[in-house]
């Protein structure tokens, strides 16, 4: 038998009665060692339990029975489903254990509204821990000109939109996504001043160069993308063009989720592909619920902006 009461205890300090995306238990910070390989995650009105190891079924059933027992006893009206998501090994597996999940799915952050996908692929739509990214984002937009690299399903494109941003340039190789993107601005109202690019970022600079200058840079790309991206590789090269979209007051939220990158290594890494023209300003902490043991290893999110000595 595992002890799983600290996933017990996390369920019954989570912020569920706001009905809003959140992290409930965030197992990969380590603070809880004998379950550094579980997540849970509120999507209203699911929770959505992830390994990062295998588990096998037995220990699987006594992990969503105690969880789902929970849930139907102390937030009924809250949580209609349980699912599951094995990331361990090549293929990832998502599995409805409980319940049913609602079509079209949306959950609310805030203001805003985003789509949801928990059963068919390894993201879901949205990453709840770039909520205080986010957050930023919406609070430095208004009348502000937005650019938006490595967009995925348009979360800060939308979030620049709440915080009244005059445009926003979103850039992704993936149709799919850029898709989703689009009907996330529908969900919420925003029907103009929005693109959906679906480029290589790497060989679109000319593009965004006639675009710009942004007021507000976003580059949060994919640690790893077979084929198109690897941060260790790749990310200088989006640093070096960063230069020619600025302007004299530009604000420039650059994010970095590797493990392997330290924070002081992300910042030599930004420093040296600038060549001076932005300046570090403060990393943002992390969104509630992401308490982590290193900070090294987890989420980067660093404010920078446009030197004043490189005027």
């Amino acid at each position: 038998m595992h002890n799983f009461t600290p996933l017990i205890t996390a369920l019954e300090g989570a912020p569920l009665a706001n009905n809003e995306l959140c992290r409930v238990f965030h197992g990969r910070g380590h603070t809880t060692p004998q379950l550094s390989h579980l997540n849970i995650d509120f999507y209203p009105p699911c929770l959505f339990l992830v390994s990062y190891e295998e588990v096998d079924d037995q220990t699987l059933l006594q992990l969503s029975e105690l969880v789902w027992q929970w849930s139907q006893t102390h937030a009924k009206e809250l949580i209609t489903s349980l699912v599951f998501q094995q990331r361990a090994g090549q293929q990832t597996k998502n599995s409805l254990l409980y319940g049913e999940l609602p079509q079209p799915h949306t959950v609310k952050e805030g203001a805003a509204t985003f789509l949801v996908d928990l059963m068919s692929r390894q993201n879901t739509g949205i990453f709840p821990d770039m909520r205080s990214g986010r957050e930023f984002v919406q609070a430095q937009s208004k009348h502000a000109k937005v650019l938006n690299l490595f967009s995925y399903t348009c979360g800060f494109s939308v979030a620049a939109m709440h915080g009244g941003a005059d445009s926003v340039v979103n850039m992704d190789m993936n149709k799919g996504v850029l898709r989703t993107g689009k009907q996330n601005h529908q969900l919420n109202g925003f029907d103009r001043g929005v693109s959906f690019l679906p480029h290589d970022i790497l060989k679109s600079f000319g593009k965004l160069k006639k675009a710009g200058p942004f007021d507000l840079i976003i580059v949060d790309p994919p640690s790893f993308q077979k084929g198109s991206f690897i941060l260790t590789k790749d990310y200088q090269k989006v640093l070096r063009r960063l230069p020619e979209v600025l302007n004299s007051n530009t604000q420039l939220l650059l994010c970095a989720n590797s493990p392997e990158l330290s924070e002081e290594s992300f910042k030599m890494l930004i420093s040296e592909h600038t060549q001076g023209a932005i300046e570090f300003v403060k990393r943002l902490a992390p969104t509630q619920g992401f308490v982590d043991v290193d900070s090294d290893r987890s989420l980067k999110v660093l404010i920078y902006k446009t030197s004043q000595s490189s005027l």
